[in-house]
Parts: structure tokens; C-alpha cells; sequence
């Protein structure tokens, strides 16, 4: 499946989502996790270079049925959850929030022929000062 990590200073993303939102009427840019916060809790101290990190990631962006946490799944956390959203990281390399759907941020601009995973990555990237965005799409393109 695809994915977005966006990777800035704890402080950029501060500055940007100054609230953590469950209201989606909130005013400003705002996170919201779609797993009940899930990933965030699974990747507490992992760094971006370790086995468990990318464990993690690879479990979540592979395809599966209805892009969810099968009901199955060894963690009763993720069963039936979305695996959906972005993962953000410190420039430490650190999970921030994971499986976070940012909410609010303004359009950057025009960017024909492609999907909405793609609009937010270039709103993120003008919104969160000093941020690099990267995009894997659906098709691994």
C-alpha cells in the first residue's frame, strides 16, 4: 500500500498542529489519529533505522483487506483498525504520531493527475517549516 512520512524538528510540528484534534470542525491545521492512536503506541522508541521500525512500517503499508488491521491481528489494539495516515518523525528520527490524518492544512497549489495522498504531502511540505515529505504510492510508483 502507500504511505507518507513527512520528517521535521518536533518544534515545526508543533507550530503547524497546535492542537491534536478528535473535533474535525476545529479551527487551524490539526492531527487526528485514524487507529486510535495504535501505531503511535506500537512504535514508542523505535528508531527509523531499526528492525522494529521497519517491521512495523512494512506491516502496515501492505495490502490488505478493506486497507485494515485484520481482526485476527496479534494485537487486539489494531484489530479492525484503519491502516491509514501518515507517519510523522522527528528529525531525530523518531515517531512524532503515526497513522495520522492531517487535517486542515491549506491547498499549496495546483498538482494535476494525481491522487489526494499526494495534495497533502505538497501541503505539509509548504505548511511545516523545514519538512521533507515523501510519498509511496498505491502502485509503488
Amino acid at each position: 500500500g502507500g504511505a507518507m512520512i513527512v520528517v521535521a524538528s518536533e518544534e515545526a510540528f508543533r507550530q503547524t498542529f497546535q492542537q491534536e484534534s478528535g473535533d474535525v470542525e476545529a479551527a487551524g491545521p490539526a492531527i487526528q489519529v485514524s487507529d486510535g492512536g495504535y501505531m503511535t503506541r506500537r512504535l514508542r522508541g523505535a528508531h527509523v533505522g531499526g528492525p522494529r521500525f521497519a517491521e512495523a512500517f512494512r506491516e502496515f503499508t501492505r495490502p490488505s483487506e478493506g486497507d485494515r488491521w485484520p481482526a485476527s491481528h496479534a494485537a487486539p489494539g489494531a484489530r479492525g483498525q484503519p491502516k491509514d495516515g501518515a507517519f510523522l518523525l522527528s528529525s531525530c528520527g523518531y515517531r512524532v504520531k503515526c497513522a495520522a490524518k492531517l487535517l486542515g492544512l491549506p491547498p499549496a497549489g495546483r498538482w494535476e493527475s494525481v491522487g489526494t495522498k499526494h495534495e497533502a504531502a505538497l501541503a505539509c511540505a509548504a505548511a511545516v517549516p523545514g519538512a521533507v515529505v515523501l510519498v509511496r504510492s498505491e502502485q509503488g510508483a
